[in-house]
């Protein structure tokens, strides 16, 4: 019997099957969980790759090509609950690291499927993209866009769940469950309505709270006594509901270190002098965002970002040392609504809020020495903005060099007789060529934090009439 020749033998051959498993699984967690299924059927070994997937995608409805929303099919959700069964009957199945279920709050059965494949899945991060049909304006009043209260209950492994909804009749749920308490990331990004109850649940370990595109009813209060270890705080494009809303937003967290604050999509300013474009009506978002107040008090607080947010009265009652503050707010024309009236942001107006919010946080700008921080405050065309870092030299040494310079740091100040923020950082060891420089930075004169709080004051209020940038 002859032999094929060793080229057709090459081509014919799989080499696909000597990849090790570890190999295929991460081929095949590249794909979409559907086609990852489709791959199943090819032998026993492929089926047994697919169950070792660590991220799952569950779309329970059938989306359509014109259609925003699926069509509820039972038959398609009673498939995806045999494969996960089969998946999860025995506890040598590997774990599920991410589960993102996409379903209709308005299909009782999809609601009790995803319940059912939450609890089989136990995955330590949950993602929901949680649709509703849209009831149209003739149809109900704006108050009877409603799905209803309900409440999610988390499997004992989840550590991160992130919330999508994507129609205002979908509220954020009542959180309770096993994993609770260990929960350490919450995120509500999605068009729904942001109310007072959904933060009174107690979560003692979370440290990451997100919200974005939600939309403000009333007042919200984030504390310590609901969250007391948060640590990041991220509100992006949180409006209010109607132009009239007065609703304020308190943040009292003692542990919190982050807070970022962005508003560009509902808080949007154009120059008068460009075209002008209207806002579609909308029952949930108002034209142009002002919250009534802000108010924070975080005694560790170390980065401060705010971004083209307005706020009638800001009251900073504490900070910590800060690291970080970035500053940006913007003068010009609303955008408004066909048929109503013109409004702007003047810059007086900006003026007085960007003065307001630095004068605030005055008593956490009060570095050591200003060697290592960069400032910038500036004022181009219709923004001003306001910025600075700081860089800790002492962050690259080790511990042995930073306890030692800790210690003539102290020793220096008892010598001089000033407090111990007010003195320079010590000197850091540096290579033969940089050291006249570094004698030079030392034995220049030292300016106390009272001098630096009033020319911080001074120069911020000269930039916001002139052009050019202040020296500290």
């Amino acid at each position: 019997m002859e032999k094929p020749p060793r080229r057709q033998t090459e081509e014919t051959a799989d080499h696909i099957s000597e990849l090790p498993d570890d190999i295929l699984v991460a081929i095949l967690s590249l794909c979409c969980y559907e086609d990852a299924v489709r791959i199943a059927s090819v032998s026993r070994r492929w089926e047994r790759l697919v169950a070792q997937l660590p991220n799952l995608t569950l779309c329970l409805s059938v989306l359509g090509r014109l259609t925003s929303i699926g069509t509820p099919s039972e038959r398609r959700v009673q498939s995806i609950a045999r494969t996960l069964r089969r998946r999860c009957r025995d506890g040598s199945h590997a774990v599920v690291e991410r589960l993102e279920l996409v379903y209709r709050k308005d299909v009782p059965m999809e609601c009790r499927y995803a319940d059912e494949f939450i609890a089989l899945a136990n995955a330590a991060k949950l993602v929901l993209h949680l649709q509703c049909k849209r009831v149209a304006a003739h149809d109900a009043d704006p108050g009877d866009e409603d799905a209803g209260a309900w409440s999610l209950q988390l499997p004992p492994a989840t550590t991160e769940l992130e919330l999508v909804p994507y129609r205002y009749a979908v509220r954020p749920p009542h959180i309770h469950g096993s994993s609770v308490s260990t929960l350490r990331s919450l995120a509500l990004v999605g068009t729904t309505v942001l109310r007072q109850d959904f933060l009174l649940t107690f979560l003692p370990s979370l440290e990451h709270l997100r919200f974005g595109d939600c939309t403000l009813p009333a007042s919200i209060d984030i504390t310590s006594g609901a969250m007391p270890r948060l640590k990041h705080l991220d509100i992006t494009d949180v409006s209010v509901m109607t132009d009239g809303t007065r609703a304020a937003i308190n943040v009292l967290a003692d542990e919190l270190r982050t807070l970022r604050m962005s508003c560009h999509q509902c808080s949007e300013t154009e120059a008068p002098s460009e075209p002008e474009f209207f806002r579609p009506r909308s029952r949930f978002r108002a034209s142009f965002t002002a919250y009534s107040s802000f108010r924070l008090r975080a005694p560790r607080l170390q980065v401060f970002d705010w971004r083209c947010c307005y706020a009638d009265d800001v009251r900073v009652e504490s900070v910590g040392r800060l690291t970080d503050v970035a500053v940006e707010i913007a003068a010009g024309r609303v955008k408004r609504q066909f048929c109503a009236e013109s409004r702007y942001v003047t810059t007086q107006q900006r003026d007085k809020l960007m003065t307001d919010i630095l004068q605030e946080l005055m008593p956490g700008l009060r570095p050591r020495s200003w060697t290592n921080v960069k400032r910038k405050c500036m004022q181009r065309d219709r923004w001003l903005c306001f910025e600075i870092t700081k860089v800790n030299a002492l962050r690259k040494q080790s511990g042995a060099s930073r306890s030692r310079c800790a210690a003539d740091g102290r020793a220096a100040s008892r010598v001089r007789g000033r407090v111990p923020w007010r003195r320079a950082l010590p000197r850091p060891a540096v290579a033969v060529s940089q050291r006249k420089e570094t004698e030079k930075e030392r034995r220049a004169p030292r300016v106390s934090g009272r001098v630096i709080s009033r020319t911080i004051s001074r120069r911020v209020d000269r930039c916001a009439v002139t052009r050019a940038e202040p020296r500290v």
